[in-house]
């Protein structure tokens, strides 16, 4: 079956999905070292440029396409990918990394220094990760055709965790790729991955081709490190807003898999006998993030007001559909991650104390001008997440509207300082406080804060890990009085897939190498 040809036949007749559009199981049955892998995502990613943008279908996408120097491991450590060993020199506040030898492009050419070198200085540059790792860099050298030297002004613990953190990831291009685009944004999408790009037809499909050259690390898969097999030949990835088209795609066997749909689907997932529920926890947290460079949020007492005034148990309610798939939690990071996890918030989260919020409105001078909130119904949790909290806040004296636009609206128009006063985000999961992007000045919402650029700094040259821990402490309780965003609470996803689909686990960084279907 065509799927861009089909997809859109499809809508029209959701209605009628679960009858018409019965097809046999056996008909999608396809061989373990063949066929395709049709995903559903919920959305048309804004590039394919692994640098350039914190959107996570760019980076679910393009972790199949580039590699870094490391990856995560079952367990979110960071552990080797293109690099093949490395040291920390202590003497020179030096990492040495080696790299391997003899990995191929999709363009044919091979890996070496001169590559990693031209990817990680654009890396420093466009990504809010890089930003912040090379803020403590001193220089970056090559010192062989397969060696290069990262030299720090201070020791610090998370450069291997930086360049392998999958979200705007240190993805490594051809030398030659980077001098060809400068400093715009690349659009020839050449990584070392296990799938090569293919074509791109906006808003109908993005397909990926396996490499049949690619050169895999030997030895057990490990998360997203060890061996990575394509047991695919294509791997199509299909933007479908609509949340019932993605599912009923799955019944039907236009996808195999769609990591998002409703929460309040679940009664209906366990009525077709071909498909099943994969439930992602820890996931993200949804929020609410303020232009901290424009009036009213440019006032910290505003944004204080904000974060009092709602009731974050009715907005987490209203969009997700029982307990199983929200917490109201104000930690940063998730409970299970036991070694990062605090409830450090200053009594701000969750008080929902209107009258102090009022005050504090007051007190800042707010005088009622309406508030341009940009929300997505792509997220539908996003949408209703607003859609309560702006209920709620009428009653502190916020004056906000909403508009409805589709998620790469959003990501554009973010890093527009006069496009808006909030967006609708969520934060994806990190396992490392220090590459949280958020802390980035340059993030969008646009959080300039010396405590918090020193608090960073700190937790990022710390050595030791407990005296770590209490540096992250203190940072959590400054964000909460910084209120540079409002955490409405952490959420889960429910996602499909075919009964057909074998080895695939719901994480947070969903990948489909050493995937295959029956």
């Amino acid at each position: 079956m065509d799927i861009t040809t089909t997809i859109g036949r499809f809508s029209a007749v959701i209605g009628l999905a679960a009858t018409v559009w019965a097809v046999p199981q056996a008909a999608w049955t396809q061989e373990a070292s063949g066929g395709t892998l049709n995903v559903a995502i919920t959305g048309e990613p804004p590039t394919l440029d692994a640098h350039q943008s914190t959107a996570f279908i760019t980076q679910s996408i393009g972790w199949h396409i580039y590699e870094g120097l490391f990856t995560l491991d079952a367990n979110y450590d960071a552990v080797p990918m293109l690099a093949e060993s490395y040291e920390f020199d202590e003497n020179r506040n030096t990492y040495v990394i080696d790299i391997r030898a003899d990995v191929p492009f999709h363009d044919g050419t091979v890996l070496d220094a001169d590559d990693v070198i031209a990817s990680l200085e654009r890396w420093s540059d466009k990504s809010n990760y890089g930003r912040l790792m090379f803020d403590n860099v001193v220089e970056l050298r090559k010192t062989g055709d397969l060696t290069i030297e990262i030299e720090l002004a201070e020791a610090s613990p998370i450069v291997p965790m930086m360049l392998a953190f999958p979200n705007q990831q240190a993805a490594i291009y051809p030398a030659s790729v980077i001098e060809e685009y400068g400093e715009g944004e690349i659009r020839s999408y050449v990584g070392t991955g296990p799938f090569r790009f293919d074509e791109h037809v906006p808003d109908q499909h993005i397909r990926l081709m396996r490499f049949e050259d690619y050169a895999a690390l030997e030895g057990e898969a490990d998360g997203m490190g060890g061996a990575r097999t394509a047991h695919f030949e294509q791997l199509t990835f299909v933007p479908t807003p609509e949340v019932s088209v993605r599912l009923e795609g799955v019944q039907t066997g236009l996808f195999d898999i769609t990591d998002q749909v409703s929460q309040d689907m679940a009664p209906m997932i366990d009525l077709y006998p071909n498909v099943e529920a994969t439930i992602t926890k820890p996931y993200w947290w949804t929020m609410a993030v303020f232009n901290k460079s424009r009036a009213p949020f440019d006032d910290q007492r505003v944004r204080q007001a904000f974060v009092l005034g709602v009731n974050n148990e009715e907005i987490m309610g209203a969009a997700f559909a029982s307990q199983d798939f929200y917490r109201l939690d104000p930690g940063i990071l998730f409970q299970e991650q036991a070694n990062w996890w605090t409830d450090a918030d200053g009594g701000m989260y969750g008080a929902n104390d209107v009258e102090r919020a009022r005050a504090l409105l007051e007190e800042a001078g707010y005088d009622g001008e309406p508030l341009k909130w940009l929300t997505t119904r792509e997220y539908d949790f996003m949408y209703r997440n607003a859609l309560v909290a702006v209920d709620q806040l009428r009653a502190v004296g916020f004056n906000i509207e909403l508009e409805v636009v589709d998620w790469a609206t959003i990501v554009q128009q973010r890093n527009d300082p006069e496009a808006y006063h909030i967006f609708s985000g969520a934060t994806t999961f990190t396992p490392d406080p220090g590459v949280w992007p958020c802390f980035d000045s340059a993030w969008p919402g646009f959080w300039e804060d010396s405590v918090k650029d020193d608090l960073v700094q700190r937790l990022n040259t710390q050595m030791d890990p407990e005296a770590r821990l209490g540096v992250w402490e203190e940072l959590q309780t400054h964000f909460w009085e910084a209120a540079p965003m409002a955490k409405f609470g952490d959420f889960f996803i429910l996602g499909v897939k075919s009964t057909q689909v074998q080895n695939f686990e719901a994480t947070p960084f969903p990948f489909y190498w050493n995937v295959w279907k029956e």
